[in-house]
């Protein structure tokens, strides 16, 4: 069977034009707590750019992978699901020589030392995702180099290493991002929720109290209500796995290689790698910065499998003498043609969703319009019940930095209270910002009561 013709291109250096905008963020956990008005600014200059090419996480070498540092790395990926095959690793204070550690000179080498460090690592963030095939590219670099021509050049290496990674990504639009919440937000959120969901439930039982059917009638309305947001969630789920998967955007299958020179061989990689779909393309990028493109395909092979991807071993050769290689190749087809049989799936079910969700909203309704209360106390139960049941999804509802920005004055005091106000002050001041500032409270401002 015809396999693609393979794509050696040089990837060492970025076209003359190019520009690369670095936005320096800060790291979370931050020791003053400001870890979320961090992440606002981080989303609004991430959209203000446009898009995005890479994440660079700069560690230093032998740093611990603590559960504070998985914490950290997992909000970045959370808050970036569109750039989690575009991850680059930098790690500083590399240490070529063993300068700072005379003992692993004896008992192991510079490029072992690489090699545990990318293993740790991506054990790491196999872990956090929960994705076994992550792999990233790593960088590894040492700035003391003390005025040393070899390491000076070596830093030079690793540096344009580091930029033709960058340059080698495609770029990735981003129009909105949503705003993922700290653990001290969801701290507050947890106790403003416990305090709803009490209202809400008091609330169904004192009506129960007043009339029994009318308590019977909005117990179904509530159950009918799990029911909708369950089937809304489970809706929006399919959404946004179609909106990840049935596109033309490619699925990467990447192994990187990394070969010195020997004093009578020339560097070779044998390279094995799996399609991801019986149409493919397959591509051979040259990281090693230099002059003149040296990398050249001695042998490629694809093989069928029974799963009907294809098998692609190749040997790759640099026929020059004193001359290492390094770069990575890359498997790719297209994220539709990959998950075919799962997007017909989700299609179907997005159907059958959508049906059945506009069934219960239209019963919704009806059970609405049939409450008919006209007693005061009746009324005014009703109305804490709908506010406490609006401010509770709106807890729990997506946040952009635009609601989390308006919201922010309450959780400011919040945080800065330590806990000195009750339950009840802290809801009816959350209450009262989000009557103030956000749309959906605005919308309820003249049937709003106190919830408490």
């Amino acid at each position: 069977k015809q396999h693609p013709a393979v794509d050696v291109r040089d990837g060492t250096k970025p076209p003359p034009q190019i520009q690369v905008h670095a936005l320096d963020t800060p790291g979370v956990e931050d020791t003053k707590g400001e870890d979320d008005e961090h992440i606002q600014n981080i989303i609004d200059a991430v959209i203000n750019l446009g898009s995005l090419s890479a994440l660079v996480m700069v560690t230093k070498c032998g740093c611990p992978i603590t559960p504070a540092w998985k914490e950290q790395i997992l909000r970045y990926w959370r808050q970036f699901p569109m750039m989690q095959a575009q991850w680059i690793f930098v790690h500083t204070a590399a240490d070529p020589y063993a300068k700072n550690n005379p003992q692993r000179r004896k008992t192991s080498s510079f490029e072992a030392a690489c090699a545990n460090r990318v293993e740790v690592v991506t054990e790491a963030m196999q872990d956090l995702s929960k994705d076994k095939s992550f792999t990233a590219a790593h960088v590894f670099v040492e700035c003391d180099v003390e005025d040393e021509e070899v390491l000076e050049a070596v830093l030079a290496k690793k540096q344009n290493n580091f930029f033709a990674l960058i340059a080698n990504f495609v770029a990735v639009r981003i129009d909105s991002l949503p705003f993922q919440k700290g653990p001290r937000l969801l701290e507050i959120d947890a106790g403003l929720l416990a305090s709803l969901e009490a209202i809400i439930q008091a609330s169904t039982e004192t009506l129960v109290e007043v009339k029994s059917s009318l308590g019977r009638l909005l117990e179904l309305k509530n159950k009918h209500a799990a029911e909708t947001e369950h089937n809304r969630q489970k809706l929006l789920a399919v959404e946004m796995e179609l909106r990840q998967i049935d596109h033309d955007g490619e699925v990467q299958n990447v192994q990187y290689f990394d070969e010195t020179w020997g004093l009578f061989s020339y560097p070779k990689a044998d390279i094995r790698l799996t399609s991801r779909h019986v149409i493919y393309t397959i591509s051979v990028i040259d990281t090693t910065g230099y002059d003149n493109q040296y990398l050249q395909v001695e042998s490629e092979t694809a093989t069928p499998m029974d799963e009907g991807t294809q098998l692609i071993e190749m040997t790759l050769v640099t026929p020059h003498l004193f001359t290492s290689m390094s770069g990575k190749v890359v498997v790719a087809s297209k994220s539709r043609d990959v998950y075919a049989e799962r997007v017909h799936i989700l299609k179907d079910q997005h159907r059958e969703l959508a049906h059945t969700l506009e069934e219960e909203l239209a019963a919704q309704k009806l059970e609405e319009d049939l409450l008919g209360i006209r007693q005061e106390e009746e009324q005014h139960t009703i109305c804490r019940h709908k506010i406490a049941g609006a401010m509770r999804d709106f807890i729990k509802a997506p946040w952009t930095c635009e609601t989390y920005r308006a919201m922010r004055p309450f959780y400011d005091e919040a945080k800065a209270s330590q806990g000195e106000y009750c339950s009840a002050t802290s809801l009816r001041k959350f209450q009262r910002a989000w009557l103030e500032n956000v749309p959906e409270g605005r919308d309820l401002a003249e049937q709003s009561v106190d919830v408490i």
